[in-house]
């Protein structure tokens, strides 16, 4: 038996290997939902207009009870910082997911730079509450309740061919894949970050939390600057589109300057913060995913 044979069953192994790994765990790359479905931004905290949002499309009752049959939410992120309650929000999707499952309606958080941040036990300075912030701050440690919620969490996912992150996926993690991005996303943060330290002393190129990743780049918002930037920043999208499969990316982390949704890119790009919270000082916004792949931007006045 020939080596060049023995490395072909080699790797062959580890390819099966690696398929049956994505088998054995969720995948967010090609989910397919059968109806409307809603994606927000930014919410920071502010957990007043994330339930403005939620009765405003009749999701759940004044009590907070979800209410409403085959209801899909995807949040880009973020939903964390500045102040010490703005676990609260995790804390809700955990019960609305819970309490969701009969009525199949559920929430997809995504990860965002803040909840890494977090995870990474890299905090924002107390104003004040200091026992607040200190019992909040101990529910990301290791093999605590927000760090368990938040460590099977997705940093992309793709419903109905359209992609969703916090910051935008760039053509060079594109190639890897969604599955790939979200198994390797979470190795970097597990045990607070420790794998995510180490890639970030030695520079690793493959990194996901790290600034050229999905929860941290700025690149596709660099899109309205100028023609050329235009030009640059749609054609490295339409690349990542293909290899993601993808027919438009929703992303939110730069707060627009309108604070409105923006399309760019043929309609392919969604840049999505409008500065929810009620620190931003910006637009509650929201935006729903009919089944023919068009959308509708709603906005809500404080």
């Amino acid at each position: 038996m020939n080596m060049s044979y023995l490395k072909y069953l080699f790797f062959g192994y580890l390819a099966i290997l690696w398929k049956i790994n994505y088998v054995h765990s969720t995948s967010f790359s090609n989910l397919k939902w059968e109806y409307d479905f809603y994606s927000i931004g930014d919410l920071h905290g502010d957990k007043d207009a994330f339930i403005r949002i939620l009765l405003n499309e009749s999701i759940i009752d004044l009590e907070n009870n979800v209410i409403r049959n085959n209801v899909l939410t995807v949040i880009t992120g973020d939903v964390l910082d500045p102040t010490y309650d703005d676990i609260d929000i995790i804390l809700f999707i955990k019960h609305y997911n819970e309490s969701g499952k009969s009525l199949n309606s559920k929430i997809i958080l995504l990860l965002g730079n803040h909840e890494v941040s977090n995870l990474c036990l890299k905090f924002k300075n107390p104003q004040g509450n200091i026992d607040d912030y200190r019992y909040r701050n101990d529910m990301f440690r290791k093999g605590e309740e927000i760090y368990n919620y938040l460590i099977d969490s997705p940093f992309v996912v793709n419903v109905n061919n359209i992609t969703f992150s916090h910051a935008g996926v760039l053509p060079f993690y594109s190639t890897y894949g969604i599955d790939f991005i979200n198994e390797e996303g979470k190795k970097e943060i597990i045990n607070n970050c420790e794998l995510l330290n180490q890639k970030m002393e030695k520079h690793q190129e493959l990194c996901i939390a790290c600034e050229y990743g999905p929860t941290l780049n700025r690149y596709y918002s660099y899109v309205n600057k100028n023609a050329f930037s235009d030009s640059k920043v749609c054609s490295s999208l339409y690349k990542s589109l293909g290899l993601l499969k993808s027919s438009r990316m929703v992303i939110g982390h730069t707060v627009q300057k309108n604070k409105q949704v923006n399309s760019y890119c043929q309609d392919k790009l969604l840049l999505a913060d409008t500065g929810i919270s009620k620190w931003k000082n910006g637009v509650i916004s929201y935006i729903q995913h009919f089944k023919d792949g068009s959308y509708k931007v709603k906005y809500i006045k404080r």
